[in-house]
């Protein structure tokens, strides 16, 4: 630490030591002013530190490395002058004049938080003493003439016990607080599913999804929506007998719009049931100023509906403006989680990095589904994620090229210069998410009350503004592998609402289960959610390609698991969610989700999949997998929970290995551990895995 003690008594308020980077980035977010900045030490090159610096709502990270002579420079762009320091405080200094190689000079320091001392420990003693030292020094003599009367007890020696005791129940309960709200969520999860197991009442095989997004541009709806509801469009729609039939769950998602909360919620119930005469149940309404979202389900599914969460995430001019941004709603309906995004992006044909970045601020701050899945961002929480909204993405192309295709409806040759397809295509934006094939005209933007002039001029003080027609409204979705969804409709609306739906048809199945891997010297696991075991350290590593560290752990250090629902055909439904991370500061790999469904044969089972952190793709992880049952336990029922016997869920490997990209050649000593919900525990270790990643 020479580079940083010299010069200063005492390290500055900016400098945070060993955290990590997603905790540095939360604190720059709360933060919230562009110029925000720390230092934290680099979680991969020893010696050297990471400058955090926030800008227009993104971190910005520069490494920070000493040369051979101790002089510490920063890694900016490239063509700027590097300048060299002595300490970290002569660095910071020097950054905070303009035109330095930053996005934006140092302006505003973020200090560490400081939690403030719990002193209940010393109350506590102190009023304990303060109880003996009184009952001594008085109550106690009336205590021992009682005995001498005759009395059969001390009754001011149990008044002062008493009341210790009572002190130390609201001391103990304060520190168990935080641990029961856990144990109640894993618990109210075992009943449902054992619920769902031992119910008379019938599954439904498919349930239909509606999804619909609309910008209202500031203006009320009209009273009649029915040609929205009932997916009358323009492109691809479903056969007129078939749209008359009621979906199972509708999410209506809007922009710019000006009507309140209940007023709209009580229009669209209205509008159901008019159009299906069924009095349709609100799960919940979330809203962020004029961007909302709204959820209903059937009455009949109404004691299906659990675990209902709701969030909100501006991605505005330093996260405060409301007028974009994103909310959420998710649930579970039986045994299958759903989640529903609704955003506004940025606008403007030539913002595309702007979109890109919002995306990924609402996935890595949408607090939506369960808080313990915090490790993973809300893409990988779902069985199945629909998101909606005005992306705002155009086409860059000439006006005059596009009315000519779209006059034609030559509608694949304009998708060659659509930017979300462009960015999803170089893995940028929606990451493993997946849209229908778009049949319908642009959807932006029609002369209000038209469905045949696009209003692509727009006249200012300033001179004319080109809006090109573009696919602003758009609807996406991820669900984990190997889950049946179909989408049978991705349309605009007949009427000139520019009103998009989308209906898919899903097969609902139970919940998934819960694994994380965590890059550790050890192997933690969580029974229940709250518990923490430790195993022995990985005990393969080496760097046989540069660029690449391998990693690896033999049979006799992973574990053996067991469920507690054993059924055949419900393991085949499970997922396995992994995620890798660093030992110093628990810095994210990435993530990714697994389907045991082809897992579960006679035979170790390889699989390899990618890895992803907020959105984006940082490597690959691959492995072997064997899921073994008792061939008394084979049997294949159709959706049959019956019996509560144990399996063993076994899961071996061999010659498996863990790939890192580094942005250096070595990586620090690594640690491994994983987590699992309260319906499994653990049995004998027997596994090992192997996989890619971006470090820093």
């Amino acid at each position: 630490m020479t580079g940083l003690c010299d010069g200063m008594r005492s390290p500055a308020a900016w400098y945070h030591r060993d955290i990590s980077r997603v905790l540095a980035e939360d604190l720059l977010a709360r933060a919230g002013r562009d110029g925000s900045f720390l230092v934290r030490d680099s979680e991969s090159v020893p010696g050297a530190y990471a400058l955090c610096l926030l800008f227009q709502c993104h971190v910005h990270t520069y490494r920070i490395l000493p040369d051979a002579d101790g002089l510490l420079a920063v890694q900016t762009s490239q063509g700027v002058q590097v300048n060299c320091f002595r300490t970290l405080a002569d660095l910071v200094l020097g950054y905070q004049q303009p035109h330095k190689g930053l996005v934006i000079p140092l302006l505003y320091p973020v200090g560490r938080e400081t939690e403030p001392a719990d002193e209940s420990s010393g109350v506590l003693a102190s009023e304990a003493a303060g109880l003996l030292t009184e009952y001594l020094y008085g109550d106690v003599n009336q205590d021992l003439e009682s005995l001498r009367r005759g009395a059969g007890s001390l009754s001011h020696l149990q008044h002062m016990l008493s009341t210790v005791c009572q002190g130390l129940h609201r001391f103990g309960m304060r520190y168990l607080d935080h641990s029961l709200p856990q144990k109640c969520e894993a618990f109210c999860h075992l009943l449902q599913l054992m619920k769902s197991r031992h119910s008379k009442q019938q599954e439904p095989d498919v349930i239909s999804v509606f999804v619909g997004t609309w910008n209202m541009g500031g203006s009320p709806p009209p009273r009649n929506l029915q040609s929205w509801m009932t997916c009358c469009g323009l492109g691809r729609t479903l056969d007129e007998s078939v749209a008359a039939v009621p979906h199972d769950v509708y999410a209506l998602g809007t922009q710019e719009h000006a009507q309140g909360e209940k007023e709209w919620s009580e229009q669209i119930r209205a509008t159901l049931k008019s159009v299906t005469n069924i009095d349709f149940k609100q799960v919940a309404v979330q809203s962020l100023w004029n961007i909302r979202l709204l959820v209903f389900v059937k009455p009949e599914y109404g004691s299906r509906i659990s675990h209902v969460s709701t969030a909100s995430v501006k991605t505005g001019l330093g996260n405060t403006l409301g007028s974009k941004g994103a909310v959420g709603i998710s649930f579970f309906l039986g045994e299958s989680s759903l989640g529903f995004v609704n955003c506004h992006l940025t606008s403007g044909s030539e913002k595309v990095l702007r979109r890109n970045q919002n995306i990924l601020d609402v996935l890595r701050l949408l607090s939506l589904g369960d808080k313990q899945l915090g490790t993973f961002d809300i893409s990988l929480r779902f069985t199945h994620l629909f998101w909606c909204g005005d992306l705002n993405y155009r086409l860059d192309l000439d006006v005059q090229d596009i009315l000519k295709h779209v006059s034609k409806r030559e509608f694949d040759e304009l998708m060659c210069s659509d930017q979300l397809t462009r960015e999803r295509h170089k893995r940028k934006a929606f990451f493993n998410f997946k849209e229908e094939r778009i049949t319908f005209p642009p959807t932006y933007q029609y002369e209000r009350g038209s469905r045949d002039c696009y209003l692509w001029q727009k006249y200012k003080t300033s001179g004319v503004r080109i809006n090109v027609p573009s696919w602003c409204d758009r609807v996406l979705w991820r669900s984990y592998p190997e889950t049946h969804i179909m989408c049978t409709s991705y349309d605009m609306d007949a009427e000139p609402h520019e009103a998009v739906f989308v209906v898919w048809e899903i097969v609902p199945f139970s919940r998934r289960l819960v694994m994380q891997w965590l890059l550790e010297l050890f192997l933690f696991f969580y029974p229940s959610c709250t518990e923490v075991r430790r195993t022995s350290e990985n005990d393969l590593q080496s760097c046989d390609v540069p660029g690449f560290l391998k990693l690896g752990w033999s049979s006799k250090h992973l574990p053996k698991l067991q469920p507690i629902i054993s059924d055949l055909e419900f393991l085949k439904d499970q997922h396995l969610l992994l995620s890798v991370k660093s030992s110093d500061g628990f810095e994210s790999y990435g993530e990714c989700c697994l389907a045991l469904r082809s897992l579960i044969t006679t035979a170790a089972q390889p699989f390899e999949t990618f890895l992803t952190h907020r959105g984006e793709e940082m490597g690959s992880i691959r492995g072997w997998v064997k899921v073994h049952v008792p061939p008394d336990r084979r049997q294949t029922r159709v959706r049959s929970y019956g019996g509560s016997a144990l399996l063993p869920f076994q899961f071996h490997a061999t010659h498996s290995y863990l790939v890192f990209v580094p942005f250096l050649l070595s990586l620090p000593s690594l640690q491994f551990y994983v987590a699992f919900p309260s319906d499994f525990h653990m049995a004998d270790p027997n596994l090992s895995t192997c996989g890619t990643g971006k470090t820093d």
